[in-house]
């Protein structure tokens, strides 16, 4: 029973080591050591983590809240803001001055260091109140520097102003002038005012302008491009007719106002002189051609002696010699954009222009009397010397 026994177990032990599937196992490969990253593995895509989108980002990552909003605000409104809250003497700092005008203390600082070295405000640190005040009194803040020439300048500019004397422009450009004046307020510049204008001054002919309302409608009506109607009397009529026009341009020649249109009723180029218009008033209808350019403009008037000019006419080359008095005065300014002054043997010189039409330059020739002799064309020559050959009536 004993060895019976022992068989059993022997022939169970036998049967448990036997494998409980009967198919034939694969060898195993043998392990070798990989170094792994996520980053340079071939195997491994390069995101170990999925990307989030913009707007996945945006609801599942919260973003903290921002104290306060920062913002890039001029430095003119900057400095505004800082010379009034100091003017005020409530003694700002930086950090008031920061949250008032939402920037940051640094952009603070280096606003009072241009404010107090490049624009000389007499802005100084009083640590006894902690904050900022000004030295001396000061009134406006000085936008900018101006050195002395260019403050002469800009006087000279200002004695300019007769022109448009009488004019809508002439109150505006006066407290324009005014306003420039006062925010140069430079510690550098010592100019007087008084002195300048006992040494400078323009002795020229003052524009008439007998109805200011006149220059108004039509300064209105060029800038809307509408036509106007107004009451015209002539050079040589004795009554007022009617006219409709479309305003292009107005101009200071000489001491006199004058408007560049289009005449509706002659349906061509005109020029007017405002001092011989009367109820202008605007129509309401927009011009029916296109009003010309500053350049186109200006090449109306290059062909006049002054302001008139033939329309249809061609260009007249004219050739004036000199001598005398006369010679040396025309020399001595210039005349017309076209003139080049020849110089021949005796020291009469030759002036030359380009004109579209004789009619102003006659009279210019005979001011000189003897002194001015037209060498061509000879159409000129022909109506100076009629001109010249009527007796003048005097009454």
């Amino acid at each position: 029973m004993q060895l019976e026994s022992m068989a059993i177990g022997n022939q169970s032990s036998q049967i448990s080591s036997r494998p409980r599937y009967r198919f034939p196992l694969e060898p195993v490969l043998p392990i070798t050591p990989r170094k792994w990253s996520f980053y340079h593995s071939v195997d491994v895509k390069t995101g170990f983590m999925p990307r989030l989108s913009k707007k996945s980002r945006s609801t599942q990552i919260p973003t903290p809240a921002k104290a306060r909003t920062l913002h890039s605000r001029p430095p003119l409104y900057r400095f505004q803001e800082i010379f009034h809250a100091i003017k005020t003497g409530r003694y700002p700092n930086r950090t008031k001055l920061a949250e008032t005008i939402e920037v940051t203390t640094k952009t603070i600082q280096r606003d009072i260091d241009y404010m107090r070295y490049q624009m000389s405000v007499p802005i100084e640190f009083d640590f006894a109140r902690g904050g900022y005040y000004f030295t001396r009194p000061i009134n406006d803040l000085p936008l900018f520097q101006l050195t002395e020439a260019e403050l002469v300048s800009v006087f000279v500019a200002q004695k300019a102003l007769e022109a448009y004397k009488g004019t809508a422009f002439e109150q505006p450009l006066r407290a324009a002038f005014q306003k420039l004046q006062a925010s140069t307020g430079s510690a550098n510049v010592s100019v007087s005012w008084d002195d300048l204008d006992s040494a400078i001054s323009f002795r020229q002919f003052a524009a008439y302008l007998p109805d200011t309302t006149v220059f108004s409608e039509l300064a209105q009506a060029i800038r809307n491009e509408e036509a106007v109607e107004f009451g015209y009397k002539k050079l040589d009529a004795k009554a007022f007719e009617k006219r409709s026009v479309e305003p292009w341009h107005l101009a200071c020649v000489s001491g006199q106002w004058y408007l560049l249109g289009f005449d509706r009723n002659r349906k061509a180029r005109r020029i007017f002189v405002l001092a011989r218009m009367q109820k202008v008033s605007r129509t309401g209808h927009k011009f029916s051609n296109s009003r010309p350019g500053e350049g186109e403009i200006q090449r109306l008037f290059r062909n006049s002696f002054q302001i008139w000019q033939s329309e249809n006419a061609g260009l007249e080359q004219i050739v004036l010699r000199f001598s005398g008095r006369a010679a040396q005065l025309v020399r001595e300014r210039n005349w017309h954009s076209s003139q080049q002054i020849q110089e021949l043997a005796g020291a009469n010189p030759e002036f030359s222009l380009t004109l579209n039409s004789l009619e102003e330059i006659i009279p210019w020739i005979l001011s000189w009397g003897k002194d001015c002799e037209v060498v061509r064309p000879v159409k000129l020559q022909r109506k100076v010397k009629n001109v010249a050959l009527v007796p003048h009536k005097i009454e």
